[in-house]
């Protein structure tokens, strides 16, 4: 989209069949989309002279009403309102958003976990669009939990049998689940109908970010769960323990496992968690709709750490007068902690 047209965000507010253009009453909108949450968030200033001024109109946005970002036709957000502030602040949230507050009772036994899944859209009342294959077996009892809590824990499991990363989200009335793309994309920004849409990367705002052991985790443990909470394996790495201290994380196995399957795990979740965490945030990139968070984008080589493939684990987008972004991006690619010499035990 980025090479074809000059951005154009319009506001759409829905009310039953009644759709109005309230892109002049809104001011400062920004999307914010984080990898780990399973909505994004719209926020803006909605014009409310018309508390002081009864000549000035208002859009009457209230807390439930239904509201659309589209660009030259093309759906951007779609979500509800939730909050409507006397100072003109808005906050919505897409609809996965009712996915976080509802709660509900499901059993599964032995069941694969995209079948578990298809269980917990049932439970919740939402419709099921993509799943990859989720072969992994899943047996659990919730009892009160959200769906998305639900299906966190699902996909904890499968990425810890898999090593792969999964990003959810409800899009077209719909529950979808991906896996994180390997291959990075090319975004692109077209400034004005008479200039060349260009790669957003070569041109890089202020950077800033950390390098923290805050997620580090360097010996874990497989449980049976149950009263009696019997060891089944364990795993860690004695380099990483010498060098950051003893940092342990226990797993429950839902007893369908063979030895094998565990060994696997406990290895998967050392190479996914004995990683130092290294983030940096990119202000004002030129905004492309394109960019989510869990795509990868390719940057040139620089002093701050910002070079080759990306993760995007968070954007802003700022649809002002110009599209601005600012993403958090992680290196895929990052080493372990203190070597992977790890040692497991079944």
């Amino acid at each position: 989209m980025g090479t074809q047209y000059v951005d154009d965000h319009r506001f759409l507010l829905c009310k039953g069949s009644t759709v109005t253009d309230i892109t002049r009453a809104v001011s400062q909108p920004e999307a914010r989309d984080e990898l780990d949450a399973l909505s994004v968030e719209l926020t803006f200033t909605a014009l409310r002279n018309h508390l002081y001024d009864p000549n000035m109109t208002w859009p009457g946005l209230k807390p439930g009403d239904k509201l659309k970002v589209v660009n030259h036709g093309t759906e951007i957000f779609s979500g509800v309102i939730l909050t409507v502030g006397l100072d003109g602040s808005v906050t919505a949230n897409d609809l996965g958003w009712y996915l976080t507050k509802s709660q509900i009772i499901l059993q599964v036994s032995n069941a694969a976990a995209e079948d578990a899944i298809r269980q917990m859209c049932a439970k919740a009342g939402v419709a099921v669009g993509q799943l990859p294959s989720l072969p992994t077996r899943i047996s659990e009892v919730w009892t009160g939990a959200t769906p998305e809590a639900i299906l966190q824990d699902i996909l904890s499991i499968c990425s810890a049998e898999t090593g792969k990363q999964y990003k959810r989200r409800v899009k077209n009335g719909a529950l979808q689940v991906t896996e994180l793309p390997s291959t990075p994309m090319v975004a692109y920004h077209k400034p004005a109908d008479n200039l060349a849409a260009f790669d957003i990367t070569i041109a890089k705002g202020t950077v800033s970010g950390s390098d923290s052991m805050d997620e580090l985790c360097n010996s874990v443990v497989l449980t049976a769960g149950g009263q009696d909470a019997a060891i089944l394996g364990q795993g860690w790495n004695a380099a990483s323990r010498e060098q950051y201290g003893l940092i342990q994380k226990v797993e429950n196995l839902s007893g369908d496992e063979d030895s094998a399957q565990a060994r696997q795990r406990i290895k998967t979740l050392l190479d996914q968690y004995d990683r130092l965490t290294l983030e940096r945030q990119v202000d004002e990139l030129w905004g492309a709709d394109e960019v989510e968070s869990g795509v990868l984008l390719r940057f040139e080589t620089n002093q701050f750490g910002v070079s080759g493939n990306q993760r995007v684990v968070s954007v802003t987008h700022q649809y002002g007068p110009t599209h601005l972004m600012s993403v958090t991006v992680q290196d895929p690619n990052q080493g372990r902690a203190a070597g992977s010499g790890d040692t497991v035990e079944v």
